[in-house]
């Protein structure tokens, strides 16, 4: 149990460097994102429908292959196959993403009537068909560092394309003044270059082996994912399309801008700490036994509300003055109350990683699609009534509720299969925590930026001992979590200094 844990952590946090290289990047690119002279806010709006797009376009353009390289690497039942994976898997998504290059080129007006309401703009939608394809192929080989439990390299990895993404977008967009054409012309560029880097490391470091009878079972496994995937995916992201049905591009553009702020919680916590709970989760039930091996999952659920419920107050309560810093727009600052229900809605997203990880195990892939699908089928449902009404809160609100429904109904049904005790009571407190903190918070947005900053750092720094006083943790848990992370640093040390000893290199 300590040696996973310690793995999680460490994986988690190396996932998190790369997220924060992607967030960084949305830092600097948002004072040019921003900037209605250099992009039109609709034309803002435009591109969070189309980075929707693009993201649904990815799923499509590999149909599971990622999500079943990732299970059978990572499982000792298909060991004589783990040597033609990686080549077999690259192979099938690069054809895939030549056939989703000719759908969108060959379909290019009539989506960018749909998406962009110009049929006239149909290079976007190739440059978007583009994008689609390098990130279809660059899949695998991220995949493949994942199993082979490669977090630096991956990070790196992201770090290099986003780094590409950056110069890309400054040249188009402020040097060249191309607009939106220009933003999706170095999403292409840096796709394109990671692509290439991360197919040149595959070839080089793993087996030249080709099975063409691995596909079928590929398929057979990832294809029920790809659904469920489909379906989390509108959950996290598919209001966009209903808002700019029952609204405008414009107010989707503030949406979206929120909607970034709180990803920031999704990219940071919930994707980093997913990426490295899927394997080690998986690992820790297949290799003992799904039965019995609970223990892992009940821990981490608990540790994860609390630091992710931090983390959900910070960020809402630093979006005000966030937005005030980086665009003139004053309509951008509507952002600041979507943040809230946004960022609470990612860390019950990550609850459900916790829970549905039993079910991958138990490969009840087709359970899971399901189970997503009925939420995101509620999520619309949600959002066609409360969008009118509330406009992007009715959105924000709808996928918080929706994310929490999916959560407990996942774990009730997983646990028919490995009954594990989950701590519910935390996540509950962590939220009412978090939300009263958040209201103590709102008068301030009439003071000035010092004293308001000072009220709301005040604010965060009680949620800790308002933790532990409302029986999140006890005190006796903090000194047991301080003694084991002081005696994980120890022995981190003793591996540095004595390597050979430890049987295996430092950490």
């Amino acid at each position: 149990m300590k040696r996973e844990v310690a793995a999680l952590l460490r994986q988690s946090g190396l996932y998190a460097l790369s997220n924060v290289a992607i967030k960084l990047a949305g830092l600097l690119l948002a004072p040019l994102f921003l900037n209605v002279a250099l992009l039109p806010q609709a034309d803002y709006g435009h591109l969070v429908v189309l980075e929707v797009t693009a993201q649904i376009g990815a799923l499509l353009a590999g149909p599971g292959i990622g999500a079943g390289l990732l299970k059978f690497l990572t499982d000792p039942a298909y060991e004589e196959d783990h040597a033609a994976l990686p080549l077999t898997a690259l192979l099938a998504s690069a054809a895939l993403s030549v056939l989703v290059v000719v759908l969108f080129w060959g379909l290019d007006a009539s989506m960018a009537r749909l998406l962009v309401g110009d049929a006239g703009r149909a290079e976007l939608i190739r440059l978007l068909g583009v994008y689609i394809a390098f990130k279809g192929v660059a899949n695998v080989p991220l995949m493949v560092l994942r199993a082979r439990e490669r977090a630096g390299w991956y990070a790196a990895s992201v770090a290099f394309e986003w780094t590409v993404l950056v110069g890309g977008v400054y040249y188009f967009l402020a040097l060249q003044e191309a607009g939106l054409a220009g933003v999706l012309t170095a999403y292409v560029y840096s796709a394109g270059a990671s692509t290439l880097v991360l197919t040149v490391g595959l070839l080089v470091t793993e087996p030249i082996r080709l099975r063409a009878g691995l596909i079928r079972p590929l398929a057979r496994y990832g294809t029920p994912i790809v659904f469920g995937s489909l379906a989390s995916l509108f959950l996290t992201a598919g209001d966009r399309y209903l808002m700019q049905w029952l609204t405008d591009a414009e107010a989707v553009a503030v949406y979206g801008w929120a909607s970034r702020l709180g990803g920031a919680l999704n990219m940071l916590f919930v994707q980093s700490f997913q990426m490295a709970f899927l394997v080690i989760g998986l690992k820790s039930l297949t290799e003992g036994g799904v039965s019995g091996r609970g223990r892992l999952h009940q821990r981490v659920f608990r540790h994860y509300s609390a630091v992710t419920g931090f983390a959900a107050l910070g960020l809402s309560l630093v979006t005000y003055d966030a937005t005030r810093w980086l665009s003139s727009d004053a309509s951008y600052l509507g952002a600041d109350v979507l943040v809230l229900p946004i960022s609470l809605g990612f860390l019950a997203y990550g609850l459900w990683f916790i829970a549905v990880n039993a079910l991958y195990a138990l490969e009840r892939t087709r359970l899971i699609s399901l189970i997503v699908f009925a939420a995101a089928l509620g999520n619309a449902l949600l959002n066609l009534v409360l969008i009118p009404p509330l406009g992007g809160l009715g959105a924000a609100l709808a996928t918080l509720v929706s994310f929490a429904a999916l959560a407990v109904v996942t774990a009730r049904w997983a646990g028919r299969y490995t009954p594990i005790a989950y701590p519910w009571r935390a996540p509950v407190l962590v939220t009412v925590l978090v939300t009263g903190l958040w209201a103590l918070a709102q008068p301030s947005l009439g003071w000035g930026v010092l004293p308001r900053l000072g009220w709301r750092l005040g604010l965060l720094a009680l949620y800790p001992p308002l933790v532990i006083a409302t029986g999140v943790y006890s005190w006796e848990e903090i000194r047991l979590l301080w003694a084991a992370a002081r005696a994980y640093v120890a022995d981190l040390r003793g591996e540095a200094e004595h390597p050979t000893e430890q049987g295996e290199p430092p950490a």
